[in-house]
């Protein structure tokens, strides 16, 4: 487990009403869905499981809220390290699987029941998704209350300023698409689950407009502002703003920084490099000196060297 994951959280705050209100949620549904799963086995009629689901999910969202309003630092708790950031998704894998039991073993299932069982899969995967996110969001905050030492615009460099994490995402819209038409109920999970990803990069939902990295753009050919971020040097190590999403990357999982004549680099420990475009940083070699004085400040390392 990484060194910054270990330590302690410093007075968390209350959770706020976005958490409370995504966890009641989140709870009511997986709640509906184990109601399904025990419906779908012991051959409850369709009628009064349609019944009863309804009346599950929102007696246990308002019980969920109202616990989630006293769990005080939760969200930070979950949203830590991506060992507790996977705990929301494991309902929606436990789901899948049922919904796919009868297709491998010699248990008879109405298919009716099956296919809520599935949706309910579906649904419970694209809100733990959320409410990873959202833990994950809340853990950043808190721990990077602190002022950054310098901050910079992210613009990818290297494989990923092409676009790469779209090509991935098409692939697995191009699998799900495959395995649908295979048969295989489950590919709706993986072209939802690429949509969704896709929704969430590119637009704001509340707004006018398309957005990219929190700043609007249009398709005017002039526009080449290709900034999607922002990176931030703090105390606990470096934070990546890239809309809605934040991201810290410990000071221990950076091995090094380097500056070139294209790129800003931090090279990670097991992990791919965070590459920045130079063309992108107002003053590089500031950036570079601030990077390596909160470095220093808190790991007593410069150049990967004690």
């Amino acid at each position: 487990m990484s060194l910054e994951h270990g330590r302690p959280l410093a007075d968390p705050e209350p959770p706020d009403i976005g958490f409370q209100a995504g966890f009641g949620f989140y709870l009511g549904l997986v709640a509906g869905g184990f109601a399904a799963v025990v419906g779908a086995f012991a051959d409850v009629a369709a009628v009064t499981l349609l019944g009863v689901l309804p009346t599950t999910v929102t007696a246990v969202t308002i019980v969920g809220h109202v616990l989630g309003k006293r769990a005080v630092g939760l969200p930070e708790r979950i949203g830590r390290s991506w060992r507790t950031r996977a705990a929301p998704y494991l309902p929606a894998i436990v789901f899948g699987a049922v919904a796919f039991v009868p297709g491998v073993t010699a248990l008879t299932v109405p298919t009716r029941h099956l296919v809520v069982t599935a949706i309910f899969a579906l649904v419970v995967g694209v809100a733990g998704f959320g409410l990873e996110r959202l833990c994950r969001n809340q853990y950043v905050e808190a721990v990077t209350a602190d002022d950054p030492v310098v901050s910079w615009n992210y613009e990818p460099a290297g494989f990923l300023q092409g676009g790469a994490w779209a090509l991935l995402v098409a692939l697995v819209i191009v699998a799900g698409v495959t395995s649908l038409v295979a048969g295989n109920a489950f590919g709706l999970f993986w072209i939802a689950y690429g949509v969704l990803v896709i929704a969430w990069d590119r637009f704001d939902f509340g707004g006018n407009g398309a957005k990219r990295g929190g700043k609007r753009f249009s398709l005017d050919a002039g526009d080449t502002d290709r900034t999607v971020g922002e990176l931030r040097a703090h105390r606990r190590g470096i934070r990546l703003d890239r809309g809605r999403a934040s991201k810290l990357v410990p000071w221990e999982r950076i091995a090094d920084v380097e500056l070139t004549d294209d790129e800003l680099v931090l090279e990670r420990s097991r992990r791919f490099d965070l590459r920045c475009d130079r063309d992108a940083i107002d003053d590089p070699e500031a950036v570079l000196e601030g990077i390596e004085r909160a470095r220093q400040r808190e790991t007593g390392t410069v150049d990967g060297s004690k």
